[in-house]
């Protein structure tokens, strides 16, 4: 059983815990947040302990692992510190909001020999693993273009969408499909992207992504959460490829969002893609890692800071225009 303890509890914290409660070779120990209120009431709801910092959180409990769900520009200070008690780690995305605050994440796991994992749980969604088997598979042939949507309503958090607390869209939001884009495509090296500047936010809130690949693949990834609160939700891809296109589509006013392949024959394939929830299954997958002594070979890291590399370009894109 691995004993687990959860820092932040905003919404995604609260969506690990319920995730870590399902496991069942995990067993949730605390939460801990600097608002007492949220961090009692969510400790309340699954009937475990709660702390106000992580110091107590490693004095007080024997936890082998730590979850870590605070804003974006808190994520390498708390790492750092559960890093070096030895304890394993899952850290949300973004890694980090700066390429040096990544590495040194990066070292830090390494010189203390923990288990470390980043929450990029598109990897983990029964779609985009199936596209991945699909294309892997190779009978569609090379993949030469894909686009990728991600369009949301206003966020809930009071920080995501401030570029010093949570990097704007392009880190807290699009950085989900340029990792699926690498994960995909391979090594980019060319950005090009423009956005929508939110002056009273301090940060992009609306943006367009062209990314050119080493080996030939293009993407592009459009994203934004300044529709208003009537707009369904959507998020999907289309990846063109030799033999073919995968597409998938995913809103909220729509009853089926089913995964489809069109072959060059002119034929279409519907593919039943098993429902399975894409949080438990990357919690399940960072436990079993901790459980059975497992190198974590999927969202590592470095996986990452590639992810991180690839926003902060598209950023710097974005705010000199070229």
């Amino acid at each position: 059983m691995v004993k687990v303890g959860i820092i932040g509890a905003g919404y995604i914290g609260e969506i690990h815990a319920e995730c870590y409660k399902k496991i069942k070779n995990a067993e949730l120990m605390a939460i801990v947040d600097v608002v007492d209120e949220k961090r009692i009431k969510l400790a309340a709801k699954y009937n475990v302990k709660s702390y106000s910092s992580t110091d107590d959180l490693l004095k007080y409990e024997d936890v082998e692992c730590v979850d870590i769900c605070v804003p974006s520009f808190l994520h390498s200070k708390i790492f750092k510190k559960v890093g070096e008690a030895g304890k394993h780690v899952f850290c949300e995305k973004p890694l980090a909001l700066t390429l040096d605050d990544a590495d040194e994440m990066i070292d830090v796991a390494k010189k203390n020999k923990i288990k470390a994992f980043v929450g990029h749980v598109l990897r983990f969604f029964p779609e985009y693993v199936k596209a991945k088997e699909i294309i892997k598979k190779g009978n569609l042939g090379r993949p030469l273009y894909g686009s990728f949507n991600r369009l949301f309503s206003i966020p809930s958090q009071d920080w995501a969408d401030n570029e010093k607390y949570g990097g704007g869209v392009t880190l807290d939001l699009q950085i989900h499909d340029l990792d699926i884009m690498i994960w995909i495509f391979g090594k980019p090296n060319i950005v090009k992207s423009q956005g929508l500047y939110d002056k009273k936010t301090g940060g992009f809130n609306q943006v367009v992504t062209t990314v050119k690949f080493e080996e030939g693949g293009l993407g592009l990834a459009e994203t934004g959460w300044a529709f208003s609160k009537g707009f369904p939700n959507m998020m999907g891809f289309r990846i063109l490829c030799e033999k073919g296109v995968i597409e998938w589509l995913r809103r909220k006013n729509l009853e089926k969002n089913d995964l489809i392949v069109y072959k060059s024959n002119g034929s279409a394939d519907v593919l039943n893609v098993e429902q399975i929830d894409a949080f438990l299954s990357e919690c399940q997958y960072f436990i079993d890692c901790i459980d059975k002594n497992l190198e974590i070979k999927q969202s590592t890291f470095e996986d990452g800071r590639k992810a991180l590399e690839l926003a902060l370009a598209a950023v710097k894109s974005a705010k000199s225009e070229k």
